[in-house]
């Protein structure tokens, strides 16, 4: 495995986390616009100082770029959230492997380069996968559950969109000052909408501090790991193979519950019951299906 895929492995792992983080937060009174500006916010600072590491020439007529894709992690993000608020990690995050799909199909449309056979397999394994994970959330009555379904593979595909537009664009701008820029825009779009909502409480207000050293938590790991994500896509011109060890985000948070979840305040492996059993076996195929994909792009 070449030493680069090294970087999407541990955001695989970290994303799993944080999401188990970010759950209990909403779970125990973060509601979900503070955890998504307090999010967006960490994300900003954290990329913040990539400015400082720029040795490259930035190419600033092109500032259209950076703005595009800001605009599209912000959507992104907030539908991300709204799949966590309404239904179970070891749903959502699975599902969000969806997205290598979505990247190879884009790299494929915008740069010109036509899919193989191979891929539209891995398409095929993926939406088999994504069915069996939903099954039987797909069977109960609650609204929530769909709106959670469709919320995360929208999420996947503008992710998707939005690591295409790094491969194709930051290295050209400034790949440094690319990523600094486009999530530090999050930061600043996360403010506006702050205020224009009349500056309502950022840090969640509880008879603890539990829910928003929860909900910062998990914005910080996020952050971290999407430096290295996005480190990785600019750097190597490999954005579907990387999207495809980044995929296994589903099986570690499938993982972590099950092995820690309690001690992390997360019970889905009890409370889902046969769904998690479900949500196992559709991770396994969304994982082939992201190896599948991985593989057709060496050929």
């Amino acid at each position: 495995m070449p030493w680069y895929l090294l970087l999407p492995l541990s955001s695989a792992i970290l994303y799993a986390l944080a999401s188990i983080f970010l759950k209990r937060g909403l779970r125990d009174g973060a509601t979900m616009e503070q955890s998504f500006h307090i999010n967006n916010l960490a994300v900003a600072l954290i990329f913040a100082p990539l400015l400082l590491l720029e040795r490259d020439p930035v190419r600033w007529d092109l500032w259209r770029q950076p703005l595009l894709t800001t605009v599209s992690f912000f959507a992104g993000t907030w539908l991300t959230f709204a799949a966590m608020r309404s239904a179970d990690v070891s749903l959502v995050t699975p599902l969000m492997g969806t997205k290598v799909v979505f990247v190879a199909i884009g790299i494929a449309i915008l740069a010109g380069q036509g899919p193989p056979p191979a891929l539209w397999v891995a398409a095929i394994l993926t939406a088999a996968g994504v069915f069996l994970m939903g099954f039987r959330d797909f069977r109960k009555t609650a609204a929530g559950h769909g709106i959670a379904i469709g919320a995360a593979l929208l999420s996947a595909a503008v992710f998707g969109v939005c690591d295409v537009f790094v491969r194709l664009w930051s290295k050209n701008f400034g790949a440094m000052t690319f990523l600094a820029l486009s999530s530090m825009g999050v930061g600043v779009l996360s403010l506006l909408v702050w205020l224009a909502k009349g500056m309502r409480p950022l840090w969640p207000r509880a008879e603890n501090a539990k829910p928003g050293v929860f909900a910062a938590a998990g914005a910080a790991i996020i952050g971290v790991q999407a430096v290295s994500m996005g480190l990785a896509v600019s750097y190597f011109d490999d954005a579907t193979g990387i999207n495809v060890v980044y995929a296994s985000r589903g099986l570690w948070s499938i993982a972590l519950i099950g092995l820690a979840g309690p001690l992390l305040g997360n019970h889905e492996r009890h409370t889902a019951g046969a769904a998690y059993r479900w949500r196992v076996c559709g991770s396994v195929l969304v994982t082939a299906a992201v190896v599948i994909a991985v593989l057709a792009r060496k050929n």
